[in-house]
């Protein structure tokens, strides 16, 4: 008689894996957009030996929302399959010893930026326009719940000054301040288009596609 499997509970932070037969690891640039159909992701920590990824969502309902939609449904984005569920862990160790935390900086070129009270549109124009000083070489934006984009620099002390001086700062006098962390994803940004959601500044020849 087979053992039943215990019940993991609810919690804000999902395990994502890979689910196509490459050994790909799990693309931020991908999963990320997707999850912000059912609330802000808050904290990524990537794991690309294991092609996984742990996801902090802001709110237990948008976790439960993604879980729900998972079970129900395949997850296939942009020709990449992923499974989903809840992690054993109710929040992502944020202590400095954690292996590859996005608090301490450990070579990251990446940076995974949350805009909170964004009472103004925040487009491409806006989004390069902060990130150009610090040679910025892909943005990807996504907004479903709220606004927040990838943006990858061509060193890692690039990326670290970017986020020095734009975290916790304001695009405008009292609204849409930025919380700014560092990304895991270990690969470059994967931009197909330059459009008013993802360019690549190193591609100007890359074809334009409607968002």
């Amino acid at each position: 008689m087979a053992t039943r499997q215990p019940t993991i509970p609810p919690s804000k932070v999902l395990h994502i894996r890979n689910g196509s037969p490459e050994p790909n690891e799990v693309d931020l640039t991908v999963i990320l957009p997707f999850l912000s159909n059912f609330g802000t992701v808050i904290y990524v920590v990537t794991m690309p030996k294991l092609q996984q990824a742990l996801v902090e969502m802001d709110t237990l309902e948008s976790a439960q929302k993604a879980v729900s939609y998972a079970t129900s449904s395949q997850i296939e984005v942009q020709g990449q399959l992923y499974f989903l569920h809840f992690s054993k862990s109710q929040s992502i160790n944020r202590e400095p010893s954690y292996r590859r935390t996005l608090v301490e900086h450990h070579g990251e070129k990446i940076l995974l930026a949350t805009v909170h009270n964004p009472l103004y549109p925040i487009t491409m124009d806006i989004v390069t326009a902060i990130l150009k000083p610090f040679n910025v070489l892909r943005i990807v934006i996504f907004h479903t719940h709220g606004i927040q984009f990838l943006a990858e620099f061509a060193t890692p002390e690039e990326a670290r000054t970017a986020k020095d001086a734009l975290d916790g700062r304001e695009i405008y006098s009292n609204c849409c301040l930025l919380k700014v962390v560092y990304s895991t994803q270990s690969t470059t940004l994967n931009v197909r288009f330059n459009t008013d959601m993802t360019y690549d500044f190193t591609r100007p020849d890359l074809p334009t596609k409607s968002a």
